[in-house]
């Protein structure tokens, strides 16, 4: 595949966001579901439901298991709090999952724990959801870990919905059973190369994370003619934290109307230009998660 890529501009992104319209309700937006979060990780969960709150959709529910909704409660009084199964761990429940089948746009995986039950939960979408459906970080290396490679690829090519995967090399690796090394031969151009790849062969968008410094690849539309190369950002996002943010955003970008490349270029062009702004103030070494997600409505009003 030769397909040109290009570098992401404040124009492109600007015409790839939903409009918002002066007649409007909630419902006009849609509704993003956000599957994240564990009593080890319970930071992941709230910091892609910020990130979510700031993209745009007219919902956004937080799927946790019941004892960390219980201590969520109040934490983050816009978003809808909902427990997917009892206890303080992830356990597939399919009646329990069917409750958010509904929503827009789903992004999950973040902070969930590399686990058999999410593996299963994240199975159990791709194979009955019909929406928009982001999986990240341990979504993809339960995939990876409890299905291989090539169980994670038939269920890819065979899912019912849209989907955005979100890895970094190690996380690409685990999926495509390429080393990391490997993928990063030649500056990076090998991982580029397998990005392109495994979304015209198994039907998914791609975002790969850190190709190159801070710069994301993003891969996606029919038999991946679609390439862009986000260049916004800095070294203040190598910090655990900033891809759950980037996650929600995406997911809300994606439930508000945009389709999931459009979504994931935004996403990241405006997480990397948001880092970028509070850097000015906090320094990329003490740039935070948190800090990204508050300067996301001022990189959306740079555009």
């Amino acid at each position: 595949m030769k397909n040109e890529i290009r570098i992401l501009k404040s124009a492109d992104v600007k015409a790839m966001l939903p409009p918002r319209k002066a007649e409007s309700d909630k419902g006009t937006y849609g509704k993003a579901a956000i599957v994240a979060g564990s009593m080890r990780y319970s930071g992941a969960a709230v910091l892609a439901a910020q990130g979510a709150l700031c993209g745009g959709a007219g919902y956004v529910a937080l799927c946790v298991p019941e004892k960390l909704k219980n201590a969520l409660i109040g934490r983050l009084p816009e978003v809808i709090l909902l427990d997917l199964c009892r206890g303080s761990e992830w356990k597939f429940r399919p009646k329990k999952l069917q409750t958010i089948l509904q929503y827009n746009a789903i992004a999950a995986g973040m902070g969930m724990g590399n686990t058999k039950n999410t593996a299963k939960i994240v199975a159990f979408l791709l194979k009955n959801y019909e929406g928009k459906l982001l999986i990240d970080a341990d979504g993809i290396n339960a995939l990876a870990r409890f299905y291989g490679a090539d169980g994670a690829a038939g269920l890819f090519k065979a899912k019912k919905c849209a989907a955005l995967i979100t890895p970094h090399p190690l996380e690409f690796a685990r999926l495509t059973g390429i080393e990391k090394g490997e993928l990063l031969d030649g500056g990076g151009a090998r991982a580029i190369e397998e990005a392109k790849k495994y979304a015209a062969e198994n039907g998914v968008t791609v975002l790969l994370k850190g190709v190159s410094g801070a710069k994301s690849l993003i891969v996606g539309g029919e038999n991946a003619e679609n390439i862009a190369l986000n260049a916004a950002g800095n070294s203040g996002q190598a910090k655990g934290g900033s891809g759950d943010t980037l996650a929600g955003l995406i997911a809300a970008i994606a439930a508000s109307g945009a389709d999931l490349y459009s979504a994931a270029c935004a996403g990241a062009y405006l997480a990397g230009k948001s880092a970028e702004l509070a850097a000015k103030q906090t320094s990329e070494y003490a740039l935070t998660a948190t800090k990204i997600a508050e300067h996301i409505g001022k990189a959306i009003l740079d555009l």
